[in-house]
């Protein structure tokens, strides 16, 4: 797996974004979903993770690749900061080495939930979910229609 920083012109671009992970120095997982939306998608570790929806490399589960930060890099050469060497854990890399193929397979899922929520956002669970998604910044990326109440 790898690990690479976004760099600040990605943290610009998505400034108004108050779900994205804004810590220029947070590593992001970059892995690509090939069999499902043929993108790039970055995933954040982080630690006090208090939801399902990461993968997780603690047994207490709170730590992390976190799917509900996950964003959409639509420009690799721009935003992946490729240079800079990222360190990790070694307990945390030796959980992630060789799950590229789960992750994706997780995070194709998370994307599936999460479309299925917009369609019944006033479930609690689902308007939970919608609330702290980065993907809700990604709709025209995900090929997700508005959904408009017009009443």
């Amino acid at each position: 797996m790898k690990f690479n920083f976004l760099t600040k012109e990605f943290f610009d671009k998505y400034k108004e974004c108050l779900e994205l992970e804004k810590k220029e120095n947070r590593p992001y997982a970059c892995t690509t979903l090939i069999n499902c939306l043929g993108m790039t998608f970055a995933v954040p570790l982080r630690s006090n993770i208090q939801h399902e929806y990461a993968l997780f490399t603690n047994k207490e589960k709170t730590k992390g690749l976190d799917l509900s930060k996950a964003v959409v890099i639509n420009d690799y050469e721009k935003f992946v900061d490729t240079i800079t060497k990222v360190y990790i854990s070694d307990d945390e890399y030796k959980v992630l080495l060789g799950k590229e193929n789960f992750l994706s397979k997780k995070l194709e899922t998370y994307i599936k939930k999460y479309k299925k929520a917009l369609k019944n956002p006033d479930i609690p669970k689902n308007s939970i979910l919608l609330k702290y998604s980065t993907l809700q910044y990604f709709h025209k990326e995900l090929n997700i229609e508005e959904i408009q109440n017009e009443e």
